[in-house]
Parts: C-alpha cells; sequence; structure tokens
C-alpha cells in the first residue's frame, strides 16, 4: 500500500479489508478456511484481507451471506459511529503571511476510532484504528501480550522485523501470527506547560 491513503479506492480498500479481518478473528475461522467459502487459495483471500487485491462483488455477497450479514457491513467504516465527540476551537490562519482569524476548527472522530497513546505527562501519540498494517507507518501493536510502537517491516517469506529503543527485533512467519495490530500514528500533541484539565 502506499505511503499514504489518498483516494476514496483506498480507504474503501481498508475498510472492508478491517471488516473482513474482524469478522473471521470473530468467528475463530483461518484464512485457508474463508478462502474455500470463495473457492479461492489461502494467499487469494489474505490478499483480499491485506488490501493488495481489489475484492469481488461476488466474493463479497458470498461472503455476506456466509456471515449472515448485510453487504453494507463489510464494506463501511468499520468504525463509524462509535464516537460522536466533537471540539471546536476558536482558530487563526497564516493568509499571506499575516495571521487572521479563520472559521472555527472542528476536530471530530465522528467516523474514525482514534486510540491515545500517553507518553509523558507533556506528549501523547494519536493512532488512527486499524488491524491492518501499513507500510512504511508507525504502528501500534501487540506482540506475545506486549504492546509495542514501530514500524513492521515484512518481508517476502512473511517474517520480518520491528525497533524497539533502535533495537532490531526480528520475527518469522510463525511468529507473526502472534503480532495484532492496533492503529496507525497520526499524530502527537506536545504542551510546553501543564494546563489544568487538558490532558
Amino acid at each position: 500500500m502506499n505511503n499514504q491513503l489518498k483516494t476514496d479506492i483506498d480507504f474503501n480498500n481498508l475498510f472492508i479489508s478491517e471488516n473482513l479481518k474482524r469478522l473471521r478473528l470473530l468467528n475463530n475461522l483461518s484464512t485457508v478456511q474463508i478462502g474455500k467459502v470463495i473457492n479461492k487459495s489461502r494467499q487469494g483471500y489474505v490478499n483480499y484481507e491485506n488490501g493488495s487485491r481489489e475484492i469481488s462483488i461476488h466474493d463479497l455477497i458470498t461472503l455476506s451471506g456466509f456471515y449472515n450479514v448485510n453487504v453494507d457491513e463489510l464494506i463501511g467504516n468499520p468504525y463509524s459511529n462509535r464516537n460522536d465527540k466533537r471540539l471546536t476551537f476558536r482558530s487563526f490562519e497564516y493568509l499571506n503571511n499575516v495571521i487572521e482569524p479563520s472559521q472555527q476548527m472542528v476536530l471530530s472522530t465522528i467516523n474514525d476510532d482514534v486510540i491515545v497513546v500517553k507518553k509523558n505527562e507533556l506528549e501523547i501519540d494519536f493512532y488512527w484504528r486499524t488491524q491492518t498494517n501499513q507500510h512504511n507507518h508507525v504502528m501500534l501493536f501487540e506482540y506475545y501480550d506486549k504492546t509495542y510502537t514501530s514500524k513492521v517491516f515484512l518481508n517476502k517469506d512473511k517474517g520480518g522485523i520491528f525497533f524497539i529503543n533502535d533495537e532490531p527485533k526480528y520475527f518469522t512467519k510463525a511468529n507473526a501470527e502472534n503480532m495484532l495490530f492496533k492503529g496507525v500514528y497520526m499524530a502527537t500533541l506536545n504542551k510546553n506547560f501543564v494546563i489544568e484539565n487538558f490532558f
């Protein structure tokens, strides 16, 4: 996948990938088992789940019937309507190198599920929730029941490497089964000093 999710197609593939993986895991099924449901090899199905191949309408319909859900549940935003929080700020912006008042800025997580990681009293990181590794992006993930943040690089044999405190951690294809992605890094909020009730 590209370094950025630039188009509606990128988001649609990501949403479908998330939904396919979520439903498979909820039903305690393997990728081989689901591949058989749609008459595909394990790799053929995995290509749908990791977003590297666009799923056919026929396979969407087959899987919606198999899971007993409507197609909307397979193609829609997997995290929509989970959070209706909005923050509105008095706002300014640079216009021709001058700071001018502007329309209020609204920060919203209405359509996305955001995970917050507090690094210390003055710094927090934000992650957009996803169960799919986003190539060349810092990920929040579990590995053998411990949580890490790092870019995760996969190689051709499905093993790979990530870094913790600049130390490489190698994993095999078998080890990768114990890796659960939780989110992709979006932003960091830094405070210069402590303000009461501001995170």
